[in-house]
């Protein structure tokens, strides 16, 4: 079968592997959506990982489903405490090979209903929620408003937040205003999520005093940061990253109430322009098509 494959430079291409073999169910993929995840590891990953875990995907009977990429054991201390995503069993794969391949085999596979392509959206959904139970609610700001941003609007404005939207791209803050947000004009707020790379000292300067700031999108090398407003002010800074089962399931039942950014669709032997498109910005969503 196809699949893109990461060469000895970490560089991906179109190749032929063999179908996976290992445990669960066979998915024949029908989408896969390019995180900036994948896009981080580009360059850096092993020879001949195959990327991709946004999966909209269907099984040998005809079902449409997503597929876990990573499970935590949901009885660790970790777990417990909901710090899932640190479990050891959470760095497991849950899939082989990843979404940007024609097949896979995963362990844990959601059911989508009739949901079908828009499956690719429940990944990056379910991260969504389960990230926002750690956000105060109130006015909040969203930093980055691309296709994660957009998201983030919806559903903190369906909690009841005011939600102030911020990007660097006018059309990006209209896109999030047409979804309830309001344009940021400035002014303290009581919590700040950060799905762009540059905005943790924005969002720093611009939370209340005691109040939050959520890390949702990092760089993978150090950044500075003003911890000098963190201690003055007593603020909170946390992370989330990935998503629990019953955040798969609520976001599968949640998908058809949302706005969902525009895609640009393309197949795998594009891969390497899609990637550009987002790296330059020019596309909200990628997602490739065996």
């Amino acid at each position: 079968m196809r699949a893109v494959v990461l060469d000895a430079d970490g560089l991906p291409g179109l190749a032929e592997v063999p179908d996976p073999a290992g445990p669960g169910d066979l998915v024949r993929v029908l989408a896969c959506g390019l995180c900036g995840s994948d896009v981080e590891k580009l360059g850096r990953g092993p020879a001949g990982a195959v990327l991709g875990h946004e999966v909209a995907g269907v099984l040998e009977d005809g079902s449409y489903v997503t597929v876990m990429h990573r499970v935590p054991c949901g009885d660790c201390e970790r777990c417990r405490a909901g710090h899932e995503s640190t479990c050891e069993v959470f760095q497991r794969l849950r899939i082989d090979p990843g979404g940007f391949a024609e097949r896979l085999r995963a362990t844990h596979v959601v059911s989508l209903g009739g949901l079908g392509f828009d499956g690719i959206w429940i990944e990056p959904v379910a991260c969504i929620l389960r990230a926002a139970e750690r956000l105060p609610a109130g006015r909040v700001l969203v930093i980055g408003c691309g296709a994660v941003g957009q998201l983030w609007v919806q559903i903190l404005r369906r909690r009841g937040d005011e939600v102030v939207a911020a990007d660097l791209r006018a059309d990006r803050v209209e896109g999030a205003t047409r979804l309830g947000a309001r344009a940021d004009e400035g002014g303290p707020v009581d919590a700040g999520v950060v799905t762009a790379h540059g905005g943790l000292n924005d969002a720093l300067a611009r939370v209340e005093p005691g109040g939050t700031v959520l890390v949702f999108a990092a760089p993978s090398e150090d950044v500075p940061v003003s911890v000098d407003t963190v201690y003055r002010r007593e603020l909170h800074v946390v992370g989330s990253r990935s998503a629990t089962p019953a955040h798969f399931d609520a976001a599968v039942e949640l998908l058809p109430e949302l706005d969902l950014p525009e895609v640009t669709t393309l197949p795998l032997e594009r891969f390497v322009e899609g990637v550009e498109l987002y790296r330059r910005g020019d596309a909200l969503k990628v997602v490739f098509t065996p």
